[in-house]
């Protein structure tokens, strides 16, 4: 039973995630998207259920593949990505390549996320 505001069981709290591994940006940038999976219709209900274990706290990030429902969430998902991955045309792939490093050279200038750089 949803309530409107993302929980589905009444007292279902909604924690900021605060990984000592990681840092303070990372920690936010982790709770918006997981809010935001959570919040999304269109997500895959495991997708969501997980989401809501982390935010309350019920799960945390290093245990999330030791999670069956966790493991089950986050392999299919990507399974998808790389089917639609190697669906797409060759200069598609490309255009996303390209969009990935535009963005992150946007972040880094703006000094924001990781360094990383696909390759």
């Amino acid at each position: 039973m949803s309530n409107g505001n993302g929980f589905t069981n009444p007292g279902e709290r909604d924690y900021p995630v605060e990984d000592r591994d990681l840092a303070e940006e990372q920690n936010e940038h982790l709770t918006r998207s997981l809010r935001a999976v959570r919040d999304n219709a269109s997500a895959p209900a495991e997708a969501q259920d997980l989401a809501r274990k982390m935010l309350s706290g019920r799960l945390e990030l290093k245990d999330v593949l030791d999670d069956p429902s966790g493991y089950r969430a986050l392999t299919d998902g990507i399974a998808g990505m790389r089917e639609s991955w190697r669906s797409m045309a060759p200069e598609d792939r490309q255009a996303v390549r390209a969009r990935v490093e535009e963005k992150a050279v946007e972040a880094e200038a703006e000094g924001v996320g990781a360094t990383y750089r696909p390759r």
